[in-house]
């Protein structure tokens, strides 16, 4: 979220060079820039699209929630996953399953 770096700045490549030692996102960017050649609209459109986007904490929100989705909510891709002392696979007693609500946990059965 550096101000000087507005969102649709990222995909210019004088941009990249001197941001892509201190920030991971525009190190992804330069890395994508330097296998794939074109318009950066066309072999990263996904990306291209998040330029658009007004600010940097739109854009950290969009990009977790398509993380979320796309990878952690996927079984053949969480299986792989190593659980060690930072991520564990242990339960906690104190969390308690509740299903998400229905129409019908709502309204008042007569």
């Amino acid at each position: 979220m550096n101000p000087n770096i507005a969102p649709d700045m990222f995909p210019q490549q004088d941009v990249v060079n001197k941001y892509a030692d201190h920030y991971m996102f525009i190190a992804a960017i330069k890395f994508i820039l330097s296998v794939k050649s074109g318009p950066f609209a066309e072999h990263s459109n996904q990306l291209w699209n998040i330029s658009g986007v007004q600010s940097w904490s739109k854009i950290n929100q969009g990009l977790i929630k398509m993380y979320k989705v796309e990878v952690l909510h996927k079984f053949p891709v969480v299986q792989h996953i190593l659980f060690g002392s930072i991520l564990s696979i242990d339960g906690t007693s104190d969390l308690v399953y509740q299903p998400p609500a229905t129409e019908l946990t709502h309204k008042r059965l007569i």
